[in-house]
């Protein structure tokens, strides 16, 4: 038949052949297999994992295999009438027709200049982020209405420090290559969270054109865990990065384990809601020592699955010998104990 079986994780020339092959249009971009989507209406994200031919289904042709994030979502486990196209747990498999379902992506270098340096950006309402007591986060909207002079300022985006990006389905990084390196340069705090980043290339396409990033947050991107070293371009994009902002992204240690080399001077690091059940490193030989960086000052697991402290918690003093907070809310410890 025409179908590709793709099963979550594959090979390298499996994905090429994917990406190669069977590609549909949403809006100017290809949607691949691993790639980021969300809804039109109601903003449900999902994973790629199939893209072609769907037998009986009218037309058969141009059809997503998606694995929506929420529980329940789907109707299948990516088979449809017998024939399997995709695998995924009960209840989150969809077949969608991207032109009529799918938001399309955007540039980073698009959603920056739209919010910062459009005419739309002179006046507007635009949501804050906020923590509330307890670490949820929040937002409150404020009317912002700047006068010629501070719009002038606005638009000029090589000047911007502080950048808040959330939510706008950013995939890429430009369409013009080096356009951040030009325009951009200058933002040493950038918050991306609940954007549609698949991967560590996306990340670093963007950070590694702006040498003064200091803090990045990319919470609520369901980041491709790194099976293998990373490679150059992805190790040598973040060498300023002091806090980095890993909440609900699914990122684990064993993830960190193989990224570590491209976090030289890592302060602070959040890893909530990532559903962490272990601090191994490698699946293969549980109670690997922890590994991580000198210069790490803070650390936060709150609201995972972490329930020993024996061999697992008690590890992370000798892995980060400078770590001075560590944030342990919301796990499922039952009692603490410490070394002598």
């Amino acid at each position: 038949g025409n179908q590709i079986f793709f099963n979550g994780v594959c090979s390298a020339e499996e994905v090429l052949f994917c990406r190669r092959t069977m590609t549909v249009l949403l809006g100017a971009r290809e949607v691949e297999v691993g790639d980021r989507v969300q809804t039109l209406a109601e903003g449900h994200k999902a994973t790629v994992r199939y893209v072609g031919n769907v037998e009986g289904a009218n037309p058969p042709e141009g059809w997503v295999g998606v694995e929506w994030d929420a529980e329940g979502r789907g109707k299948h486990d990516g088979e449809a009438k017998g024939t399997r196209y995709f695998t995924c747990p009960a209840g989150k498999g969809s077949f969608v027709r991207p032109d009529a379902m799918l938001a399309p992506s955007v540039s980073f270098q698009e959603a920056l200049v739209e919010k910062y340096a459009s005419k739309e950006a002179a006046s507007a309402e635009v949501s804050m982020p906020f923590r509330a007591s307890g670490g949820k986060k929040q937002a409150i909207n404020v009317e912002f209405v700047g006068n010629e002079k501070e719009v002038k300022r606005m638009a000029k985006t090589d000047q911007l420090e502080v950048v808040t990006l959330l939510g706008l389905r950013i995939a890429t990084a430009e369409q013009e290559e080096g356009w951040i390196k030009k325009n951009a340069t200058a933002i040493s705090s950038l918050e991306l969270d609940d954007n549609l980043l698949k991967d560590w290339q996306a990340v670093s396409d963007i950070a590694a054109q702006l040498p003064a990033l200091a803090v990045l947050s990319l919470s609520g991107n369901r980041l491709h865990p790194l099976t293998v070293a990373p490679s150059p371009s992805i190790s040598s994009a973040f060498p300023a990065l002091k806090q980095l902002v890993l909440n609900a992204t699914g990122v684990t240690f064993a993830h960190l384990e193989l990224l570590k080399g491209a976090l030289p001077m890592l302060e602070d690091l959040h890893m909530a809601s990532n559903n962490i059940t272990s601090l191994d490193t490698s699946p293969s030989a549980p109670g690997a020592p922890i590994s991580g960086w000198p210069s790490l000052r803070g650390l936060d697991l709150s609201d995972n699955a972490l329930s020993t402290w024996e061999g697992d918690i008690d590890r992370l003093g000798s892995a980060f010998p400078g770590l001075q907070r560590l944030v342990l809310n919301g796990n499922k410890l039952s009692s603490l104990a410490f070394g002598g």
